[in-house]
């Protein structure tokens, strides 16, 4: 273990840098460590944090420069909301700011001093006329289609973010203008520079580093660079990535999966769907809902463009509604937008690993790791809600009891368990049903709702490695367990009626740790079912929580961990994300802030602490 007071007097500079979110890079240098206080609770909470840390010289602001850890920290990117529904996402323009950028701008403004030099000198009468021929020709050379400046501009224009796609209706967003050279970003699609964080830098001085901890260190290939990452393996252990999942084992004994805390799972899920953002154009020409009253029986009832749901049951009836993947493609789209309406026989798809934030679309993973969240409001004393989660044809459920709260979480494997809830008789309360990592949660407004044993289970890391969906196209009605169908919401009514109604259903996913061990020539990743990382005392592995564009301990070349002597600390708050700017503002741009974008407010949706 490093000496306390050695580590102390280590300088850590404020540079973090990771690998680009467009593509892994060596170097990405940061600028302008800023931090601030904040509003809300939570807010005053940091910024109370931030001054006794800052007091105790135990605590440093960095910036994220690029998309690894993205969504949880992003680089500099671009904050969208879709122009088709509306949902909010972000893409990763870290390449924009990337060393092979800085230098082609290097060499742009080198080449526009030469042909001002050369204009200057072609139309200066008291120079030889051969000198100014000279000049004029050396001025068509560079000013050519195929001359230096044409080159050096489309290159720079190849770095530009052409597109993004919504992750909610698949809509492709065009985020640039005109064609070639001569091509510029739309302004309503601005970057923005990326989230600074406050890091501890004793935290281990005084505890041990826990798993899943969010952490920074110094690059064990480059030690003059920080990177950020998140912790996932511990000393002494061999560290798996199979299905998606982290795999632990000790002493040659069987791998058993790594479970996050329920507030790190929480921090950790990606949204897949979100009925309060329907695309509007796509429902009127009759593209399939993602939400179906399975029973086909009218029980449920649509409202407000399919962004809540109404079931009136009678006495002995149940009514079920079913979540399908019907997402646009790009053509879907462009055949809607040309007036030719939506082709028949659309099917649905699974969840896969899609990330909107990387440039290059990777997305070809199928996710089983799935959570159904909703605000549920009910109208009755009694009945029962069930919500369901469907991974690997198994199917698995939580039952809700609306007269006295009780809840009861049914793996498919059999293992079952009940807790209390204050879902009781008339109200309204937002409610979440997890299956990540082999084991059933339930949260209700935020809580986790434990129960007496975990309503978990134990997997084969083979098997699991090479398990597949259940990829049946069920029809409503049907009771095969699909993963084209993978979540459920159904109300049941006992001796009484029962009426509720369901809004904000989100569907979410786990994140996907890829077993990379490359990538290909187009930067597609090359992936094995099970990839091991041995450790010994003191070593660390770690993974970007983006991790299609990570370049972590899956991909350095010389070790595959990080020396405790490395660790720098741990990544606190989020204490000043990128501002929030009116629709119509100025740019400016300042000695010291660089640019910025008038009138614009801080985000404090985005301050929070890092899980």
């Amino acid at each position: 273990m490093v000496d306390g007071k050695n580590k102390k007097n280590q300088p850590v500079s404020p540079a973090l840098s990771e690998e680009a979110a467009d593509g892994p890079t060596q170097h990405d240098v940061v600028r302008g460590p800023l931090g601030f206080g904040r509003e809300t609770v939570e807010s005053l909470v940091i910024a109370f944090t931030l001054a006794l840390l800052f007091r105790a010289f135990e605590a440093e602001a960095f910036v994220i420069p690029t998309g690894s850890m993205a969504p949880t920290l992003m680089g500099r990117h671009k904050d969208l909301d879709c122009s088709e529904c509306d949902f909010n996402f972000q893409a990763g323009a870290s390449r924009e700011e990337d060393d092979q950028s800085h230098t082609l701008r290097t060499e742009l403004g080198r080449v526009n001093r030469e042909i001002e030099r050369l204009r200057r000198l072609a139309a200066d009468s008291s120079a030889g006329l051969q000198q100014r021929d000279v000049a004029q020709q050396q001025l068509a050379d560079l000013e050519s289609p195929s001359g230096k400046l044409s080159v050096l501009k489309m290159r720079l224009a190849g770095k530009m973010i052409a597109s993004a796609t919504c992750p909610n209706c698949g809509n492709v967003m065009k985020l640039i203008e005109g064609e070639g050279p001569s091509v510029t970003y739309d302004a309503r699609y601005p970057s923005y520079n990326g989230d600074r964080i406050l890091v501890d830098k004793f935290a281990y001085d005084f505890r041990e580093p826990n798993r899943w901890d969010v952490i920074v260190f110094k690059y064990p290939e480059g030690a003059n660079t920080n990177y950020i990452k998140r912790l996932v393996g511990l000393p002494n252990e061999l560290v798996s990535i199979a299905g998606g999942d982290i795999w632990t084992s000790r002493d040659g004994q069987p791998a058993t999966i790594a479970r996050k805390p329920p507030h790190v799972m929480q921090a950790m899920l990606q949204v897949v769907h979100d009925s309060n953002f329907p695309a509007s154009l796509m429902q009127t020409e009759g593209w399939p809902s993602a939400w179906t009253d399975w029973a086909d029986t009218s029980l449920w009832q649509s409202e407000k463009n399919r962004r809540q749901f109404t079931a009136t049951c009678s006495a002995g009836q149940s009514a079920s509604l079913r979540y399908q993947r019907f997402n646009p493609t790009l053509d879907d789209w462009k055949e809607v937008r040309l007036g030719m309406g939506v082709r028949k026989g659309a099917r649905p798809a699974l969840v896969k690993d899609f990330q909107a934030y990387n440039a290059i679309s990777q997305g070809g993973h199928w996710v089983g790791d799935l959570a159904v969240e909703c605000t549920l409001e009910s109208k009755s004393e009694s009945g029962r809600i069930v919500l369901d989660l469907v991974d690997g044809g198994q199917q698995h459920s939580c039952s809700i009891d609306l007269a006295d709260g009780m809840a009861t979480l049914v793996a498919a494997s059999g293992v079952k368990a009940s807790t209390p809830t204050p879902i009781r008789g008339k109200g309204s309360w937002e409610v979440m049903f997890t299956n990540v990592d082999d084991e059933l949660r339930l949260f209700v407004d935020k809580k986790l709702m434990p129960t007496a044993t975990p309503v978990a289970w134990s997997s084969e890391i083979k098997k699991e490695s090479t398990r597949d969906p259940v990829l049946e196209v069920v029809q409503p009605g049907s009771t095969v367990p699909s993963d084209l169908a993978p979540a459920g919401i159904t109300v049941k009514a006992d001796d009484e009626p029962v009426a509720v109604v369901v809004s904000s259903i989100k569907v979410l996913r786990d994140i996907f740790y890829i077993g990379a061990v490359g990538f290909g020539r187009r930067g597609e990743i090359r992936d094995e079912p099970i990839l091991e990382f041995p450790l010994e005392a003191d070593q660390f592995f770690v993974l970007g929580d983006n991790s299609a564009a990570s370049k972590d301990g899956r991909l350095w070349i010389d070790v595959h961990y990080v020396d405790r002597r490395l660790l720098l600390g741990r990544a606190i708050s989020i204490v000043w994300p990128h501002m929030v700017t009116a629709s119509r503002h100025v740019t400016v741009t300042l000695p010291i802030l660089g640019e910025l974008r008038l009138p614009s407010w801080p985000n404090f949706a985005r301050m929070k602490f890092i899980r």
